[in-house]
């Protein structure tokens, strides 16, 4: 078992040649050129094809095999490991739409996310990255800066649209996205939530249906509720993201006011829409007039290191409202967002102001600086790493500890996986199970608003690779093995 301690931590998410090269190898496995049971090129053959040395290859077959994707025979080579099964993905989602539903998750939602973060609970729920997979130490020293140079701007509060050195950062991210969005028509809020939030009140009503994926962000429906709307569920393919057929279908039966989509890397499924649905995405609503709220909060953290264009970087008529934060890629805590709502940031920039009247000018202070000077993106390129590698740990986790008919996602960003149990399994009852033997996983049915996926857990695998977390996995498949009740004689260790 592999187990990486915290001093450890800073190497693991190092983006190096022979990570590189694992991860290279993992997605052939992944796409069937290598199967099981092939031998893979030996590691002087590999060498010799790729002109790197034999301490980087031998380094990169290492940790494939802590991946248990291959294995080591004696005298004969490296292949590819025989597992208690193969990873299936989540199959493509019904073409069923669900009518639009009331949302009713917020109270169970709330106390779920509040129980994953209980002190001595192992937090394999709450999507937020653990202190060890971000830049603690860059954080450390700007605010030191700020706080000897700048206090006197940071004790200020600066209104909306927010501080205009962070704007023009943010504007040249954008940029890279495909998004030729000037500073000013940029809006800073206080996360992605409040940035959904906000948009959502701005251009719908209560009681008013708003289109989403099927499974959602929980975020998403606990703001849906909280406004008094309705959801209405459109089926998602696991790698590709929304099915636009069915969302043109659901466009003809029902009046629509807004789409909320998670464009790459959607929460929890997985999945990123190629780039040309995208841009038939923002067409079919524009022909229809309806706004898309564009939720890119994991846009940067696709594995390979690409960056799709957005859809806003479709958008011709000011109909894309984009939202985004440093939450998953930074730190949560800073709790700085950011949207740009095209024809609707004049109402934005109101509704913003008499919410929450302006955001942490020291978090906004902090954030910018980190941007300018290349922090941020130091920062991005190794936790690309880390997360691709843990995300893989895990995989390989469940494909050896959870009963034969799991499904699981395969991402290639973020940080979250979507578990399907074997028919019969509660999330529930799991959830519920796991958290009295110290481990919390969020239960499935709660990423819908007609209370789907009874039988899907997400996991988060932003926390360190531990004893005790390959403990807990264990433990989650034994409880899936009894349909979520209680394995007799497991607990995971809590220490």
């Amino acid at each position: 078992m592999v187990d990486f301690s915290p001093t450890v931590m800073e190497a693991v998410v190092g983006d190096t040649l022979y990570r590189r090269l694992a991860q290279d190898v993992a997605r052939q496995i992944e796409d069937g050129i290598f199967v099981v049971g092939d031998r893979i090129p030996s590691i002087r053959a590999q060498a010799r094809r790729l002109g790197v040395s034999l301490d980087t290859v031998q380094s990169a077959y290492a940790l494939l095999e802590s991946w248990r994707l291959i294995e080591s025979r004696p005298q004969s080579g490296f292949y590819v490991r025989v597992r208690q099964r193969e990873l299936h993905s989540p199959p493509p989602m019904s073409q069923g739409i669900s009518d639009p539903t009331a949302v009713s998750i917020r109270n169970e939602a709330t106390v779920v996310l509040q129980r994953c973060q209980t002190p001595g609970v192992l937090n394999l729920g709450a999507a937020i990255p653990a202190p060890d997979f971000l830049p603690i130490r860059q954080l450390q020293r700007i605010v030191g800066g700020v706080a000897r140079r700048r206090m006197h701007e940071a004790a200020m509060a600066v209104f909306s649209p927010g501080l205009e050195a962070l704007r023009i950062e943010l504007a040249k991210r954008m940029a890279d996205a495909g998004c030729h969005v000037p500073p000013d028509e940029i809006v800073i809020t206080n996360g992605c939530q409040e940035a959904l939030s906000l948009c959502l009140r701005t251009v719908a009503r209560p009681g008013d249906t708003i289109a989403i994926e099927s499974p959602a962000f929980v975020g998403v429906l606990q703001a849906i509720e909280s406004l008094g709307m309705k959801a209405l569920e459109i089926p998602c393919h696991p790698e590709t993201g929304m099915s636009l057929e069915a969302l043109e279908l659901a466009l003809d039966q029902w009046p629509v006011a807004a789409c909320l989509v998670v464009t790459g890397n959607s929460n929890p499924l997985g999945g990123s829409m190629p780039e040309p649905n995208r841009e038939r995405l923002v067409e079919m609503l524009a022909e229809r007039r309806i706004p898309l709220i564009e939720d890119d909060e994991f846009g940067d953290l696709n594995y390979d290191g690409s960056r799709p264009r957005v859809a806003k970087a479709f958008d011709r008529r000011g109909l894309v409202l984009y939202c985004s934060s440093v939450s998953k890629s930074i730190a949560s805590g800073l709790r700085v967002g950011w949207c740009s709502p095209g024809r609707w940031e004049g109402s934005m920039e109101f509704l913003q102001a008499f919410s929450s009247v302006s955001s942490s000018t020291l978090s906004q202070l902090v954030v910018a600086e980190l941007m300018s000077g290349g922090g941020y993106d130091r920062h991005i390129r190794r936790i690309r790493a880390a997360y691709a590698e843990h995300v893989r740990l895990f995989q390989g986790a469940v494909m050896d500890w959870f009963p034969a008919g799991t499904t699981l996602s395969r991402p290639r960003g973020g940080y979250v996986l979507w578990v399907g149990l074997p028919e019969g399994a509660d999330g529930g009852l799991l959830h519920s199970q796991a958290l009295a033997q110290g481990v919390g996983v969020m239960p499935g049915h709660l990423f819908s608003a007609s209370g789907k996926y009874r039988d899907h857990l997400r996991l988060n695998c932003a926390v360190p690779w531990s004893t005790r977390v390959q403990e807990a996995l264990m433990l989650l498949g034994q409880l899936a093995r009894n349909g979520g009740g209680q394995p007799a004689g497991v607990r995971a260790s809590s220490a």
